[in-house]
């Protein structure tokens, strides 16, 4: 059903884009082209000039092999309307030009419209913590840009460990981040539960991993929506990414805070020889290098955008299973201004 618009007025506004690597490298549109920034030249510039996003996206990924974090579309109108960010994955369907998360609020929409209130209810929540997800994860990247920024302009050495006092929002970003994928992971389990006929009570992943395992329940095993989760979470013996994503969530929010926790209790610059020259990175890492770098765990950094990643193709991937299609809904206006 059409949705009529009321009092619909238009303005001019701005755009524009960040695009975010690990390590605290960033990627801004100008007019000769593209810039990766912040990089320590002989100039004040900070900045390397690249043609194409095609040329500066090789550089980051095989040059100074970083990972692709995402890109922040940011919208401004006027100077009394606030502002807008949104977090791109890269990953957008190929028919419906949607991101997960704008799928499952239109799974949402087309539920609320068949009067499904519980499914409508459950998808616009994963549609939610996804695009916050996807926000926090867009200030922990802005955050280790600003790191990178304060280090190379402190001339940190290569391999020194150092901290600061904005490290704590670093790692509150990243405790919000875990708790927001943890979430829509969760209401995700719950539509998968509505899907199997599992009791209001199964509201979580491991509550309907307990439930479907046993015996009386085997069948909803091969509901495919509660397959694809269960698939994606593994077994204790066994586990796969999603029940890794627990994992961290629960050490994290219930066992050893970030902030308190030696193994990222600071951060190193990290030296890369590239066919342009040096190129200094930033990770989170032990604060006494007992551990040298090559063999320490993965900077959170890249493990969370893995994560987010995975999660963000395991949400499109259910899309294809679930009660209502993931279509927009469609809006006029008689009058607009």
């Amino acid at each position: 059903m059409p949705i009529e618009i009321l009092n619909i007025s238009f303005s001019k506004g701005q755009a524009t884009e960040v695009v975010y690597y690990s390590g605290g490298l960033s990627a801004i549109p100008t007019p000769e082209g593209w810039a990766l920034t912040p990089v320590k030249c002989e100039s004040e510039s900070r900045a390397l000039a690249f043609k194409s996003s095609q040329e500066v996206h090789d550089f980051a990924t095989k040059e100074c092999l970083q990972r692709f974090i995402g890109s922040v579309v940011k919208y401004v109108i006027g100077t009394d309307s606030p502002p807008m960010d949104v977090w791109e994955s890269g990953r957008r369907h190929p028919v419906s030009a949607l991101n997960a998360a704008d799928s499952w609020g239109a799974i949402a929409h087309q539920a609320t419209e068949a009067g499904d209130i519980d499914y409508a209810n459950s998808a616009t929540y994963v549609s939610v913590c996804l695009k916050i997800a996807g926000l926090r994860l867009r200030d922990v990247a802005s955050g280790y840009h600003d790191q990178l920024n304060w280090a190379l302009s402190a001339n940190s050495k290569p391999g020194l460990w150092f901290a600061n006092a904005a490290l704590l929002d670093l790692y509150a970003d990243f405790h919000s981040l875990a708790s927001e994928l943890s979430s829509a992971r969760d209401h995700l389990a719950r539509i998968a539960a509505i899907h199997c006929g599992a009791p209001d009570k199964i509201d979580c992943l491991s509550r309907l991993e307990d439930w479907a395992n046993r015996p009386v329940n085997f069948a909803a095993l091969k509901e495919p929506l509660v397959a694809l989760l269960l698939s994606a979470s593994g077994t204790e013996i066994s586990p796969n990414w999603l029940r890794r994503l627990g994992t961290l969530r629960n050490q994290m929010l219930h066992r050893t805070p970030m902030a308190a926790n030696k193994n990222v209790a600071g951060l190193v610059v990290h030296e890369i020889e590239t066919n342009l020259g040096k190129i200094r990175t930033i990770r989170l890492a032990e604060r006494i290098m007992i551990t040298p770098l090559n063999q320490q765990d993965p900077d959170p950094l890249i493990e969370f955008a893995t994560l987010s990643a995975h999660f963000e193709t395991l949400c499109r991937s259910a899309i294809a299973m679930v009660m209502y299609p993931a279509m927009i809904p469609t809006f006029f206006a008689d009058n607009p201004a």
